[in-house]
């Protein structure tokens, strides 16, 4: 398989289109599947034996590189000026603070039951509010499922078979108190992400739940969103047709490999996979970024250099693999301005995956604070603008993106992000349930 160099980074530095045929119920829909992602070389989450040999030698002039590349790069943010760009981050932050301590987070306005009954309850979280208490203590979604669904039975009586139970009689004393208002966390969206969210009302449901998204048996998500400027397939697939990617034909893909492409009518515009590792930023912590063989020895230096001034015990961590398949459900405007409604399914759940991904197909959701215009994180997913620009044929413009933001922070928007539809197995009975809410954008 060729290579395709664009620039001297990652995207650029042989991401692969491969074009993935998407078998449909709907005879009419003839549009196939795109998948993004790096070659075996710059994969920076693949054991490289024959390369490994190589890494060390090569990480000082990686490093150098990269460093000189950095300083003479123009990215989106950097076409803002730099005092107007900390200026605008600061703000941000502000905002979301000032937004989080001002919001009278209620009952009658934000718990949204979509089912309860004595082992769990089923939340429609809405945007804006925090689904646990955050570092200021604001009341959060969880203090309101607790005062109205909180304190339940332990769970203990349907749990005499558990193995798990057989402790100590000072734990299991303690195993037999009330159900803590911390252990119904099942799991969690981000304070701006709408959706379904559920909660454990004893410790059998909790046991069960946490096992199910820890190794996501049987769970499946799936989201929707409203992106910046109008994502057409057609020019991407017409870009890999012509011979500037690398391009291969399958049969099946791995989205249709559990059925889950046939759930629901094809929307005619087409999708795609997008498989593209993510890291830490080691530049805007605690943000992600897509890695790549420069983001990946740049990390690492930062690592060796705060060791070397005495925070001995930090490591550099890994990037890890990471799926996102999207399937585009309609073009339209918002306030004037094109956006794409898109269906999103995490394949793996990592921190930040939808944002950081959709950034890096030139297409931001709409409102996002951190991986949108002037966020707190890299621009495009941690790719630079002639990257980007390169890679990605119907790319937001600058311009577009900057107009978006004005309209977003005149209206008061948060971001166009949902999660629409949770299928988990119940903790008690192990029949699979799926639970949905339409968004509001």
């Amino acid at each position: 398989m060729a290579d395709t160099m664009i620039g001297n980074e990652s995207i650029g530095a042989g991401t692969c289109y491969q074009i993935i045929s998407l078998p449909s119920k709907d005879e009419t829909d003839d549009k196939q599947w795109i998948r993004i992602c790096f070659d075996d070389s710059n994969n920076t989450t693949l054991a490289k034996q024959t390369k490994a040999n190589n890494n060390n030698a090569q990480m000082k002039e990686q490093s150098s590189i990269a460093a000189s590349n950095k300083s003479a790069t123009t990215t989106l943010q950097q076409s803002i000026p730099e005092s107007v760009l900390q200026y605008e981050r600061q703000m941000r932050k502000v905002r979301a603070a000032d937004r989080a301590s001002k919001t009278d987070v209620n009952i009658r306005d934000h718990l949204r039951t979509v089912f309860q009954d004595e082992h769990i309850v089923v939340t429609n979280k809405p945007s804006g509010i925090l689904c646990v208490p955050g570092v200021n203590k604001n009341r959060s979604l969880l203090d309101l499922v607790y005062e109205v669904y909180g304190d339940d039975d332990d769970g203990s009586r349907n749990a005499n078979n558990d193995k798990n139970n057989e402790q100590s009689s000072s734990s299991s004393s303690t195993a037999e108190g009330p159900f803590p208002r911390d252990s119904m966390i099942a799991h969690r969206l981000d304070m701006d992400t709408s959706g379904i969210v559920i909660f454990a009302r004893n410790r059998l449901a909790m046991r069960k739940l946490h096992e199910s998204f820890r190794e996501r048996t049987g769970t499946k998500k799936v989201y929707e969103a409203l992106l910046v400027g109008w994502l057409d397939i057609d020019p991407w697939m017409k870009t890999a047709t012509n011979g500037s990617t690398s391009c291969e034909t399958y049969g099946n893909s791995r989205h249709s490999q559990d059925g889950e492409s046939n759930d629901e009518s094809p929307s005619g515009l087409g999708g795609g996979e997008i498989d593209l590792p993510l890291q830490r930023d080691h530049e805007h912590p605690p943000f992600m970024r897509i890695s790549t063989p420069e983001s990946e020895a740049e990390a690492r230096r930062a690592v060796k250099d705060l060791n070397h001034a005495g925070y001995k015990k930090l490591i550099a961590k890994k990037p890890k693999p990471s799926t996102t398949q999207f399937r585009i459900l309609s073009h339209e405007t918002w306030m004037g301005h094109r956006v794409t409604r898109v269906q999103l399914r995490p394949i793996t759940g990592r921190t930040h995956q939808l944002r950081v991904h959709c950034a890096a197909l030139g297409h931001p959701i709409l409102g996002d604070s951190a991986y949108g215009f002037c966020g707190e994180a890299h621009p495009n997913g941690g790719f630079r603008d002639e990257v980007i620009n390169a890679a990605s044929p119907s790319c937001a413009s600058f311009e577009l993106r900057r107009d978006v933001e004005e309209s977003v922070q005149e209206s008061g928007r948060t971001m166009c992000l949902h999660a629409r539809r949770l299928t988990i197995g119940h903790p008690e009975t192990g029949q699979q349930l799926t639970f949905e809410a339409v968004p509001t954008f």
